[in-house]
């Protein structure tokens, strides 16, 4: 019997044998590096994709024209999952090169390096491997890049629905008292009756509101641009939103470094939305807020004094949705408590998360 040419698909059943040894010499290697430490779906996903990317090497190995295949192999076999929303970058590219090194050091194990052909079988078995794993990160990342601009596109939604539902709730009333007391002293001037003057004092009283309305959303919206404090940016905030005779107490605690930017910019905007709620519904006479900021967690709690209200009797208003919306996509949650006489609060926990990470 004519011994077999050492090649491709010699190879691929040399592999296949080891595979399973493989994959746990790859978790391994992660273990020791910190991939995946603080996330078990993250090393789930490393894991998958090592899997799947000796099945990639394997089938390109096994057909004619080694090199050929290798082009391609990934994701036009198989689908590829969803990169992890919090993965750090800087761990996927660790992840890559040391997938890439375990594989590699199998396959010169494997190979006899004074057999002849045993170049050829390594150098077939990195460029599979290669191609691969190029074909389904980029693949991994167009996914993720597709869902980020999803969500930039629905945070960007949301904050149209918010200015919209502002202007209808806050400036449109005004404007609307005021058409209405001008279209009344119209006609009791018509009709010579002295509360026409009366009329156009409250039009004139309501139209200035409507303007320190306008002037007050425009604070809000550029109250917070990345570059200021949180503390001093909710102080300014309230300025705008603060009703007469409430006090406000605002503190903030420990180090904004440890939040990413979005974070910070995400909790301002829904700290901001908690409060304007508190002013404009409670009839409190304090309301606090106290930030903490932590390397494990940021805490934020607005509570006010005021009249309070059951929680599981209220529905959720658009405000308390967008608060929840804004929280929830960075991994974070939102608890409301109330009762009726006694205030209520409003409490936000934000997972720690690093700078840099993928959102």
């Amino acid at each position: 019997m004519a011994e077999e040419v050492p090649g491709g698909p010699a190879l691929a059943r040399l592999l296949a044998s080891q595979s399973d040894s493989i994959v746990a010499g790859y978790e391994q290697r992660l273990s020791v590096i910190g991939v995946g430490a603080d996330d078990p779906g993250v090393r789930r996903f490393c894991v998958g994709q090592a899997r799947a990317v000796l099945d990639d090497v394997l089938l390109a190995l096994l057909s004619e024209g080694s090199f050929l295949g290798a082009r391609s192999v990934g994701p036009a076999h198989a689908a590829v999952p969803d990169y992890p929303q919090a993965w750090n970058p800087n761990d996927a590219h660790r992840a890559i090169i040391t997938l890439f090194d375990v594989v590699i050091e199998a396959v010169t194990r494997t190979v006899d390096g004074s057999c002849p052909g045993s170049s050829r079988m390594i150098a077939e078995g990195a460029v599979s491997l290669h191609h691969s794993i190029m074909a389904r990160f980029k693949a991994a990342l167009e996914s993720k890049a597709r869902a980020l601009l999803q969500e930039t596109a629905q945070a960007c939604l949301d904050d149209r629905r918010t200015v919209s539902r502002d202007l209808h709730d806050r400036v449109g009333y005004s404007v609307s008292v005021a058409k209405q007391n001008l279209e009344l002293c119209e006609l009791y001037r018509y009709q010579g009756n002295a509360a026409a003057e009366h009329k156009m004092r409250v039009a004139h009283q309501a139209l200035h509101e409507a303007l320190d309305q306008v002037r007050e959303l425009a604070s809000e919206l550029r109250a917070y641009g990345g570059t200021d404090s949180l503390a001093r940016a909710l102080q300014a905030c309230t300025e705008g939103i603060r009703t007469p005779g409430t006090a406000i107490e605002i503190s903030v605690s420990g180090h904004e470094s440890w939040m990413p930017a979005e974070a910070l910019d995400e909790l301002y905007l829904a700290l901001r939305e908690a409060l304007r709620n508190a002013f404009a519904h409670s009839c409190a006479r304090t309301v606090t807020l106290h930030v903490d900021i932590a390397p494990h967690q940021t805490r934020a709690v607005v509570k006010d004094d005021g009249v309070g209200f059951d929680p599981a009797a209220t529905p959720e208003g658009v405000g308390l949705a967008c608060m929840r919306e804004r929280i929830e996509r960075l991994g974070g949650t939102v608890c409301v408590t109330g009762f009726p006489g006694r205030g209520a609060s409003v409490e936000f926990l934000l997972p720690a998360r690093r700078k840099g990470m993928v959102a």
